[in-house]
């Protein structure tokens, strides 16, 4: 009887972990890319692991392993997007030197 229950149990317990949807990016790791240069390792969840999705960080776009909470930013699905390095715009740069020299 006891066996039977345990059995119960380990088998509930696994289905709701299963069911769980996972769909959300994590917390970004860095609040402000560290590096001078963005780089980008996906475009699309399509491009990651499985159990993994596209989330946009300050850095770039990385397959990060999907959460249970909404803390992170999922990345938007751009045909513009190009997996590797991202090449700043000419108004980003001057941007850039403005705000160092502030």
């Amino acid at each position: 009887m006891t066996q039977a229950f345990f059995f119960l149990l380990l088998v509930s317990l696994v289905a709701s972990t299963l069911s769980k949807e996972f769909n959300f990016c994590p917390r970004a790791i860095d609040e402000v890319c560290p590096v001078k240069e963005k780089r980008n390792e996906c475009c699309s969840s399509k491009e990651c692991r499985f159990g993994e999705m596209c989330c946009s960080e300050p850095c770039g776009n990385v397959c990060r392993v999907k959460s249970d909470t909404p803390l992170g930013f999922p990345a938007k699905e751009d045909s513009n997007c190009k997996v590797g390095e991202i090449k700043k715009k000419w108004y980003q740069k001057v941007w850039s030197k403005i705000t160092k020299w502030g």
